[in-house]
């Protein structure tokens, strides 16, 4: 039996419209059409409820902690938009790491974390004789990296193709945010092979998503993967993890403007209708 996975979080409220609208301006979330939130991993869902009070009777029961790379900026953020403070922004040594925490509209404590190098050190010193001790990429952040030899040509295929832009770049790179994870597109004399693939994205709806790109004109590979159905281009995939709790996925590629082989994949989960094809 594989372990369970939190996935989403659920905030009720009296008053959902508001809180709803004070997370996607104050922290910038984006709804997906089912009104989750998505910040990384991990969704929340804000709805309405009669048997909750308007405002958090016992808010450091419950805190969602909202990890950043500069909480400085992010002070400054949420300063520029009157967010009152429970806890200004401090260093704790203990921890090894900022912490400040705000209030949301219903009163919900919302707490600002950056990790530092301080708190990786403590950490594998905690887990000296565990495999911590053993392995230095245990805690690293992976970095994804598809080479270019035109980085314009590749920008616009991204921008027109896949509706992707850059949130920033550098001398001969952009980097990409992705639900709360990043890749970059690097220039690169080299060449992939075009292959194996090198990147994949999870969506929640892939036909929705192959409409979508296809309407884009995104041409998508034909696979014949031997054993294995298709249904419109899309391969089912009888196997998936176990932490996944999923029973298989679903799966087509493309490539991109550089040679670069990609993936568009949907889990799918017992009891729903795409089991049964598996």
């Amino acid at each position: 039996m594989s372990a369970p996975v939190i996935a989403s979080l659920l905030l009720g409220s009296t008053d959902p419209d508001t809180l709803r609208q004070w997370y996607v301006k104050v922290l910038g979330a984006e709804p997906d059409p089912d009104g989750f939130l998505h910040f990384g991993p991990v969704a929340v869902l804000i709805d309405g409820r009669d048997d909750v009070s308007p405002s958090a009777r016992e808010p450091g029961r419950v805190i969602l902690n909202y990890h950043v790379t500069d909480i400085a900026s992010t002070a400054r953020s949420l300063d520029a938009h009157g967010v009152g403070w429970v806890s200004k922004v401090e260093y704790r040594d203990e921890a090894g790491a900022w912490f400040g925490t705000v209030r949301d509209p219903d009163g919900n404590y919302v707490q600002v974390i950056q990790l530092t190098h301080d708190y990786w050190t403590q950490r594998r010193s905690r887990h000296q004789d565990g495999p911590l001790q053993r392995s230095v990429l245990k805690d690293a952040a992976l970095g994804v990296r598809l080479p270019a030899q035109d980085l314009e040509r590749a920008r616009d295929l991204y921008a027109e193709r896949l509706g992707l832009l850059p949130t920033e770049s550098r001398d001969g790179a952009l980097r990409y945010e992705c639900g709360g994870d990043s890749f970059a597109i690097f220039q690169s004399m080299g060449r992939p092979s075009g292959q194996h693939t090198q990147m994949g994205f999870y969506v929640p709806d892939i036909e929705a998503a192959v409409r979508e790109l296809r309407d884009r004109g995104l041409t998508f590979d034909e696979v014949d993967l031997p054993g294995m159905k298709s249904r419109d281009g899309i391969i089912d995939i009888p196997s998936q993890y176990p932490s996944t709790g999923a029973v298989g996925e679903r799966a087509v590629w493309f490539h991109d403007s550089e040679g670069n082989q990609l993936g568009l994949g949907q889990l799918v989960m017992p009891g729903t209708p795409d089991a049964d094809f598996l």
